[in-house]
């Protein structure tokens, strides 16, 4: 049985903001259903009272407690889709405070229409059942007690109607919510990335002008990789995350770039372990780290020096490692606080996508250089924000 609050949502009247959305015939079955159910539930109590009470003094037995009972309920389900419907079409709020009266009529009202049906179904019970001048016997104070229990039905059935109301825009308000801030986060990583392309192509364009007079050949060999490595990056660009052999095809093609430029001075230690390449990762995850490693690290060494990777999987995680054998910084403040363009977009986009679900670390290494170290959840299939979050 679904949830009462989604039922009486779609009930109602449509609202220009689409917070009702489920097709009003469908909706109104369920809710009858639901108020049948309920109702029936409420007779079967009613019953058990009623047979405890008229038992000794009527001969009642339980058949005919439960039939009595029915009869009232019966009516009660059908008159509660109607309530709980005008209650959502005229819900009570600060703005619609006037309405107030209009709900206290409906229940005034209510209780007396509802008196004359549920009064011929006693009549016609207590004829059936050999009770015909039993089913007759009421007095003022009986009309008075039955008016005001079922004045207080009708106004609990009002509350009722408020309070799946309120419950429901609540809950779409947090969902609407929910999703404009995994639409702003996407607007956001979007942002990091176009900063981070130019970041890029701009470093990659430098090399080439510095090769175009002094070797031709190495520039033309260096643009066709760049293009290569344009049509890559304007593929993956819609998607928040692609497959770790995705992305180390990726740096492949802009270590070729580098080499070019470095020839024998830059060595690269791949130590890719087969079950790591299936894992999903952030496009252009590895491509600034591994630029950084080379600008600051190999590039300040005349000699040149090693650039290393690593992938591997433990347990629901992947691991990644990038390090140099560089000179490294100057001071372990600026190991540790990780600067330029490349490392704080990385970090940023990191932490839009994960949270606290990842694990970044920028440290010195004891055989000299920086080392980057990277843990994140290990999936198979790309996440969207929402999973992430949640």
């Amino acid at each position: 049985m679904p949830p009462a609050g989604r039922i009486i949502s779609s009930v109602a009247p449509r609202r220009a903001d689409g917070l009702f959305t489920l097709p009003r015939a469908l909706a109104a079955a369920r809710l009858s259903a639901a108020s049948l159910g309920i109702w029936t539930c409420v007779a079967a109590l009613s019953a058990t009272l009623r047979y405890v009470y008229y038992f000794e003094r009527h001969h009642l037995d339980g058949w005919q407690s439960l039939a009595y009972s029915l009869s009232d309920a019966g009516l009660w389900a059908m008159l509660t889709p109607p309530l709980l419907a005008f209650g959502a079409a005229f819900r009570l709020d600060r703005e619609t405070w006037p309405r107030l009266p209009l709900h206290v009529a409906v229940a005034i009202v209510v209780p007396v229409l509802y008196w004359f049906p549920s009064l011929a179904l006693t009549r016609a019970l207590g004829r059936a059942f050999g009770h015909p001048r039993w089913a007759w016997e009421l007095t003022r104070e009986d009309f008075v007690a039955a008016y005001l229990g079922n004045l207080i039905v009708c106004l609990l059935l009002l509350a009722v109607s408020q309070g799946l109301v309120f419950h429901r825009e609540s809950h779409e308000g947090a969902l609407r919510a929910s999703r404009l801030e995994a639409e702003l986060a996407r607007t956001q990583l979007r942002l990091l990335q176009a900063q981070l392309e130019p970041h890029f192509l701009f470093n990659t364009l430098h090399a080439i002008a510095t090769l175009m007079h002094g070797n031709p050949a190495a520039a033309e060999r260096m643009v066709v990789l760049l293009s290569d490595l344009l049509r890559r990056a304007l593929r993956e660009m819609d998607g928040q995350e692609v497959s770790l052999r995705e992305e180390l095809a990726f740096v492949d093609r802009y270590l070729e770039i580098e080499k070019t430029r470095f020839r024998e001075r830059l060595s690269v230690e791949r130590h890719i372990e087969a079950d790591s390449l299936e894992a999903m990762v952030p496009p252009l995850l590895l491509h600034p780290l591994v630029e950084n490693a080379i600008r600051h690290g190999v590039g300040r060494k005349v000699e040149g020096g090693c650039l290393g990777i690593r992938a591997q999987r433990e347990d629901d995680r992947l691991e990644l490692r990038i390090w140099d054998d560089g000179p490294g910084p100057a001071d372990d403040g600026d190991v540790a606080k990780g600067s330029g363009l490349g490392l704080s977009t990385t970090r940023a986009r990191l932490e839009l996508l994960y949270g606290s679900g990842h694990h970044f670390e920028l440290r010195r290494r004891a055989q000299g250089g920086v080392e980057v170290a990277l843990s994140l959840p290990f999936r198979t299939r790309p996440a969207t924000l929402l999973e992430v979050e949640g």
